[in-house]
């Protein structure tokens, strides 16, 4: 589809100010090679995620509302090198060796001269993510055509066409990356039929923007406990951990550059699901971590009512649900379960007079009471 109309000032200003320019250059073969690469990139509708991502809305909002920017404005414009708002495209620049650097702050801006002519410049993507290239040019004379590719041409997972878009005779494409140096060829599509209609008033722009979408992986958690006042554990360097009790927060920390957290939070009763997010500075938040907290306290010691020689139970009060045991020395006379009000009454059999007993409470996590003890008196 052909580009028309004129490259608005404030479109590239908007390119340098949320995108990083790309460029390829090169003649004949290099030509055909990005144009068999830009058509391996078919049109392809943009899902509503990318349309609507923070990058795409502040570059439609800037073109659709820009003042013409003329030709012979940017003909004035110093060529030999980077100005405070732009990158001028600098040749030799086409092929991969040879391509220009680019930058996330600028636009860059470029001629294609003489016939099949084509421009590349180089954009290091600091971590997975998508790639969004922009694209305009200022007369019909050029029909812009440009494609992001891996160096080579070497195609893999690390860089996948999702699509594109036309606003305000600008083009929009985006690609999901992984980390590393990508390069964008630019050329002008009217070479496919050995139109050559450019002149040195005929210019382009190109730009590129990146989106970390990317959640942070889930992180790790240690062992929580009904005694602890600090959940530790591991997450993405210097994202920002939260500690949630069901939907209460219990508190959040950043995680350092090696990946380590520790955040505070109030004791928590045991059995208390507890889960774990991290969000990191592009606002992507991970899938949840969980851990139960554990059981650690013991039980607190029972009591025992008066026990005489006739008894053939033992009767108290214990931790809910509790195991309650009776002994008579290292002998077990008999055990049962506390009911849910903490009342027991442990069968045995009748015990001499001054028979020591000892009684111990074991929760279900296995924490064993100190020892209550008492004498079998007489009855």
């Amino acid at each position: 589809m052909r580009n028309k109309g004129i490259l608005s000032l404030v479109a590239v200003g908007l390119f340098a100010s949320s995108l990083s320019v790309d460029v390829v250059k090169a003649e004949g073969n290099e030509n055909e090679l990005v144009r068999k690469a830009l058509e391996s990139q078919m049109e392809k509708p943009l899902e509503k995620r990318f349309i609507e991502s923070r990058t795409f809305n502040q570059l439609e909002r800037e073109v659709k509302g820009s003042q013409a920017k003329s030709v012979e404005g940017f003909r004035k414009m110093s060529r030999s090198s980077s100005d405070e708002d732009y990158i001028y495209e600098t040749e030799y620049n086409d092929d991969f060796g040879s391509a220009d650097n680019s930058s996330f702050e600028k636009t860059t801006i470029g001629q294609l001269l003489p016939l099949y002519d084509v421009d590349f410049s180089k954009v290091a993507v600091p971590s997975d993510g998508v790639l969004l290239v922009a694209g305009s040019a200022s007369s019909y004379a050029i029909d812009l055509g440009f494609a992001a590719v891996q160096k080579d041409y070497v195609d893999n997972s690390n860089l996948e066409y999702l699509g594109n878009k036309y606003e305000e005779d600008v083009e929009l494409r985006a690609y999901d990356v992984k980390k590393g140096t990508y390069y964008i060829g630019v050329y002008d599509q009217d070479n496919n039929y050995n139109l050559d209609d450019n002149t040195e008033d005929d210019i382009y722009a190109i730009a590129t923007g990146f989106v970390d979408d990317v959640k942070p992986n889930k992180p790790t958690v240690n062992k929580v406990d009904n005694n602890d006042k600090v959940v530790t554990g591991k997450a993405e360097s210097s994202t920002t951990v939260t500690v949630k009790n069901g939907s209460k927060v219990l508190g959040s920390v950043k995680a350092t550059s090696k990946g380590t957290y520790s955040i505070k939070i109030a004791v928590q009763k045991a059995g208390t699901k507890l889960s774990i997010s991290a969000k990191d500075s592009a606002g992507n938040v991970s899938s949840s971590a969980s851990v139960t907290v554990a059981d650690v306290v013991a039980p607190s010691k029972p009591t025992i009512k008066k026990v005489d020689d006739n008894d053939k139970v033992v009767t108290g009060k214990a931790e809910a649900s509790s195991t309650v045991t009776v002994k008579a020395g290292s002998k077990t006379l008999g055990s049962a379960k506390a009911n849910s009000k903490g009342t027991y009454s442990v069968k045995i059999k009748a015990q001499k007079k001054g028979t020591t007993l000892t009684v111990t409470a074991k929760d279900k996590a296995g924490n064993t009471s100190s020892k209550a003890t008492t004498k079998v008196v007489k009855h």
